[in-house]
């Protein structure tokens, strides 16, 4: 049976498989729907934390049932990379409190995590809201969108790739 370690590699490269793939789609044009996008970055996140918790010793059986990890344990994640990159502090500060709140946003992209109904909104399949609208990801504008176009929004995506690097 694989160790955590062979865990922490696999979760690790396939990572980084889902983030290149994230920025493939970013450039494409004319431009692929955002809610695809979305998918492939928050399969990205949810990856990188669960090769992170592998790698600190966490039982990979107890990450295989869930996709709420990423809103708990990006933040810390990212402000390790942070530190290694040495940003300067109010740069880090500012860019590490735009990242806690992407990954919160990215955490809900997940259909199986809705917040106990209060966030059905998903990036993959059709959910209704409180008034029975049907709603498709394919027309639904995410809050992650704006928090990417955001200043901050760049370096944060360089944090995520820097941090699935490190774990190569």
């Amino acid at each position: 049976m694989p160790d955590a370690a062979a865990w922490a590699k696999g979760y690790a490269r396939q990572a980084e498989a889902d983030f290149a793939l994230f920025q493939r789609l970013q450039r494409l044009l004319p431009p692929v729907n955002t809610c695809h996008q979305l998918m492939f970055l928050q399969m990205a996140c949810e990856k990188l934390v669960k090769a992170h918790l592998c790698g600190q010793g966490t039982d990979p059986k107890s990450l295989q049932s869930s996709h709420a990890f990423i809103a708990g344990t990006l933040p810390v994640v990212l402000r390790a990379h942070a530190i290694e990159m040495t940003f300067e502090p109010r740069k880090a500060r500012r860019i590490l409190q735009g990242a806690k709140l992407l990954a919160q946003e990215i955490e809900v992209l997940a259909p199986a995590v809705n917040r106990a109904g209060q966030r059905p909104d998903n990036c993959e399949y059709p959910w209704t809201d409180d008034a029975d609208l049907l709603h498709i990801p394919l027309e639904w504008s995410f809050t992650p969108v704006n928090l990417l176009e955001a200043p901050a929004g760049r370096s944060i995506l360089k944090l995520i790739q820097g941090a699935i690097a490190n774990l190569l």
